[in-house]
């Protein structure tokens, strides 16, 4: 399985240009095997460029995280100067909880389905007079 998106895809976008082409490979790599591993096995046989383009967003943001805060801090202070990630926002690759339904929708993963229910009740008198053929008395 190759990449979900590729490193000219990040080169096209801001923030990337500065970049080493083998760390944003690495990254890639990463951030498109736990997107994969989310949506198992929705994305499986799926590379670049045919990836859907919301997978691709979700992608480039957690490669931008993942370049941009390799260490996942959440909040850091030198000083006067103070730095926080987001409110209560995933500062590592991993992706975060609104990222992960983005992916499912756009694979249709949704994880909406209806199980089949049997029990051994007893059959009620209502089903019993439809079981009844006519003619039976």
């Amino acid at each position: 399985m190759g990449p979900l998106v590729t490193v000219a895809d990040l080169l096209r976008r801001p923030g990337f240009a500065a970049a080493d082409s083998g760390h944003l490979a690495a990254l890639i790599d990463d951030a498109s095997a736990l997107v994969r591993d989310a949506v198992r096995p929705h994305l499986d046989d799926v590379e670049a460029p045919n990836t859907p383009p919301a997978v691709v967003a979700v992608i480039v943001a957690m490669v931008r995280r993942g370049l941009h805060n390799p260490l996942g801090h959440a909040q850091e202070t030198l000083g006067d100067y103070s730095f926080s990630v987001g409110t209560g926002g995933v500062a590592t690759l991993a992706p975060t909880r609104r990222e992960l339904r983005i992916v499912r929708r756009a694979v249709g993963a949704l994880g909406v389905g209806s199980v089949a229910m049997t029990g051994d009740l007893p059959l009620q008198r209502s089903e019993l007079v439809a079981l009844e053929q006519p003619g039976d008395a």
